[in-house]
């Protein structure tokens, strides 16, 4: 509640009563005030595949992240914090999604893709650490069967000739990990067991107790011959070993790649999704990739096979006014910055990235309704569906942690 000019208080409302939504703003000096929008009943949606392809690129990677995030939030070097490395994961492998679909529409690629809204990960080629650390000689990784061999020497198949074939002290590490076809990651960390005396013989019966190990699956241990193997199988054909090894008082990792050179083929048929508003979803269940866009056929048959209706998008100008401190980045949905000044198509997807200073965060509104924002390596994320009239984008970046400051981000006509 508020105070009003008379020394009321005045009471403000959240929720939505028919197609009217109500919610709290903040105004030009970053008072509260009601905010009442009424939603739009019949909306044309014509999405170019391109939009299509952005907004798919990102759910494919934000549910990657999700799943992987106990590996990646430390495993790339000289990249300090969670938020950074996870920041830096998304970095790496947006780039490498958008290259792999324009380059590899069909088949041959390296990446499944995530329907816009679609839960659970796919698998793909992520590159999930990096850094100067070197796997050893008798490490060996086997992808296709999710498992890891080490090859102890042949005359010391004991804790030293586990130690002196690793080279590894008892606090560094070695993670097997992967994603598996449900979506869901799976990965364990194995140390060396630092109570087992280095005479101790391996054998068949002991072999899994020379590992402390750590997880959310457990890895079936077994030993033949001098040649210690390591499987998780729910993750054949999409793993990586990342090795975590000691160097100036700080970790330091390998480059590591998931299904590297492994093909996950997704169909060409696959329904390209769209936003369920309106009558007009151009391209609803048509072909993702491989199509040539067009409107109306010999025969009259809008949208046969799936290509876009020919539309003329309005556009509008996107104004870009920071305030408060900290910086504001808009993209469209191919990843490329768009200046304030430009033209935008109405109903189109952007993305914005808030760069706060120090110790504040960012905020969203659209025509004065909050809308989610990620935060990932101190920066504030979202992807939006620009309003399908024309309209100028007011973007202002007003922090406060105390909750009394700014507007926040106020895309408004």
């Amino acid at each position: 509640m508020a105070k009003s000019k008379s020394g009321g208080t005045r009471t403000f409302i959240r929720g939505r009563v028919g197609s009217d939504v109500y919610s709290v703003g903040r105004d030009a000096k970053g008072k509260k005030q009601q905010v009442v929008r009424s939603l739009a009943e019949s909306v044309a949606n014509p999405q170019t595949q391109a939009q299509m392809k952005g907004r798919m690129i990102m759910s494919t990677i934000a549910q990657a992240l999700a799943v992987l995030r106990p590996i990646c939030d430390h495993s790339f070097d000289n990249v300090v914090g969670a938020r950074a490395n996870l920041a830096e994961f998304v970095s790496r492998n947006y780039g490498l999604i958008k290259a792999d679909v324009n380059a590899n529409p069909v088949s041959g690629n390296k990446f499944g893709l995530v329907p816009w809204g679609g839960k659970g990960a796919k698998q793909g080629a992520y590159v999930i650490s990096a850094g100067n650390a070197v796997i050893p000689s008798a490490m060996i990784l086997n992808q296709a069967a999710g498992a890891l061999t080490i090859t102890l020497p042949s005359d010391n198949i004991t804790m030293a000739g586990l130690k002196a074939a690793l080279g590894m002290s008892s606090e560094e590490y070695f993670t097997m990990v992967g994603l598996a076809a449900d979506g869901e990651a799976a990965y364990e960390r194995f140390r060396i067991n630092s109570t087992i005396a280095d005479a101790t013989a391996i054998t068949a019966d002991n072999v899994a107790g020379m590992f402390a190990v750590e997880g959310n699956v457990t890895a079936v241990v077994t030993l033949a011959s001098n040649v210690i193997s390591l499987t998780i199988s729910a993750i054949a054909d999409c793993c990586a070993v990342i090795i975590s090894k000691k160097s100036a008082g700080k970790f330091i990792h390998n480059d590591a790649v998931l299904g590297s050179g492994t093909d996950f083929n997704y169909p060409a048929d696959t329904a390209l999704p769209t936003y369920p508003v309106g009558a007009q979803n151009y391209l609803n269940g048509g072909d993702i990739f491989g199509l040539t866009e067009r409107g109306i056929d010999a025969d009259s048959n809008p949208n046969n096979g799936g290509g876009d209706q020919p539309v003329t998008p309005t556009t509008y100008a996107l104004t870009i006014t920071p305030s408060g401190g900290g910086s504001v980045v808009v993209k469209d949905a191919s990843n490329n910055t768009i200046a304030s000044g430009a033209s935008v198509a109405a109903g189109s997807v952007v993305s914005v990235e808030i760069t706060p200073e120090s110790g504040k965060e960012g905020r969203a509104t659209i025509n004065g309704t909050s809308v989610s924002l990620t935060q990932s390596g101190g920066k504030y994320v979202g992807q939006f569906n620009m309003p399908a009239q024309a309209s100028n984008l007011n973007v202002n970046t007003a922090y406060d942690n105390s909750g009394s400051g700014g507007g926040g981000l106020d895309m408004g006509g």
